[in-house]
């Protein structure tokens, strides 16, 4: 899912990310050109037809038992996935709620899992596997059933996303098809907060020219600073997409994809409090010019679920970075900041943090 680019580039230029349709992944050793349905590519563009699916939604929902994902689940969600210790950023009730305004999020317990569904215009998926370990098997066989009853009629393939490696050993996979995906990047904390070493250098200049050219304040995100954090994602989506003009890669399909990034961001923001979000701002000359917020999501990792930065201001992204896990995290051993959804972009920029783990995740789709 969306998450923390660690810092991008040097933000004084512009970076351009290409949204890829398809994209070369490995399973078995074996690589396979697949149609990659990310969560923003899941979204459709035509408001008439997510209304026509919202209607078709609520008749699914009483049919088949399935409950919308309420900030009120939070508590049921994190009795769940706790037990279950990934370190994957996805297994997070935050990084799939602030979602909500794209995709209809629902769940129901099948056999006593929870199992998350996530339903645009285009059909449905699992966001996650089902979560808990009982009567898996069945469990598996019940969802994608659930999933060809929505499906089939509109031609799309359903499958389990965001699949955690020791996921695979619960079940027998002779009737499945599993695709590796993309990784989460995780890091050594200690190693964000130094920087120390020449692989860090470059880091370390960004910070201190950001610290040298402008007068800063550093603090703790509070529900005070919600309204003017709000104007600044704005503010941030409306330079993205002028950035956008000037590229060259699909700018309809990339322009609405920041729509929707930016309307996650302001969600994660309204409801920070309710979310159990920590959070920081960087203040200039008064005004929110930079926010980040994220979370613990196991006992030895912390995920960076939102950091948006002005443009302008260069060194910025690497000094919120580094600021906010030596105040909020310190404490943690890993930080993860997601995948990179096969961008060469943020590939590059995740990489150039030197991640220490590239933790696995998988797709899981039915055999015909």
């Amino acid at each position: 899912m969306v998450q923390a680019s660690t810092g991008d580039v040097c933000h004084c230029s512009t970076m351009v990310c290409t949204w890829p349709r398809t994209s070369v992944v490995r399973t078995s050793s074996v690589y396979t050109t697949i149609r990659r349905e990310t969560i923003l590519q899941l979204i459709e563009t035509s408001l008439p037809e997510v209304t026509e699916c919202s209607i078709s939604i609520e008749e699914k929902c009483k049919r088949y038992g399935l409950k919308r994902l309420k900030i009120e689940d939070k508590s049921l969600f994190d009795d769940y996935v706790k037990k279950e210790e990934v370190n994957l950023c996805d297994y997070s009730f935050a990084n799939n709620f602030i979602w909500k305004g794209s995709i209809e999020l629902l769940w129901k317990l099948i056999h006593n899992n929870f199992c998350l569904f996530g339903v645009t215009s285009k059909g449905m998926c699992m966001m996650l596997p089902p979560i808990g370990k009982n009567n898996i098997q069945n469990t598996l066989h019940e969802c994608f059933s659930l999933m060809r009853e929505m499906n089939d009629s509109r031609g799309f393939e359903s499958y389990i996303n965001y699949v955690y490696e020791d996921f695979l050993s619960l079940f027998d996979k002779s009737s499945f098809r599993i695709v590796e995906g993309y990784p989460d990047y995780l890091y050594n904390t200690s190693d964000l907060i130094k920087l120390a070493g020449r692989k860090y250098e470059k880091k370390r200049n960004e910070i201190n020219y950001f610290k040298r050219h402008y007068t800063v304040s550093f603090e703790k995100f509070y529900p005070r600073h919600i309204a003017d954090a709000l104007l600044m994602i704005d503010l941030w989506k409306k330079e993205k997409i002028q950035e956008s003009n000037l590229s060259s890669h699909d700018e309809a399909h990339y322009q609405y994809s920041l729509i929707h990034e930016a309307e996650a961001a302001k969600c994660a923001i309204i409801f920070s409090e309710e979310l159990g979000l920590r959070g920081a701002v960087i203040t200039i000359d008064g005004r929110i010019e930079g926010i980040t917020l994220g979370e613990p999501i196991a006992s030895h990792t912390a995920s960076v679920l939102i950091e948006k930065t002005n443009n302008k201001f260069c060194g910025m992204p690497q000094f919120i970075y580094q600021q906010f896990c030596s105040r909020d995290f310190s404490e943690i051993a890993y930080i993860n900041a997601g995948e990179d959804w096969g961008i060469e972009g943020l590939r590059r920029a995740k990489m150039s943090y030197h991640p220490c783990i590239l933790a696995k995740k998988f797709l899981i789709y039915e055999k015909p």
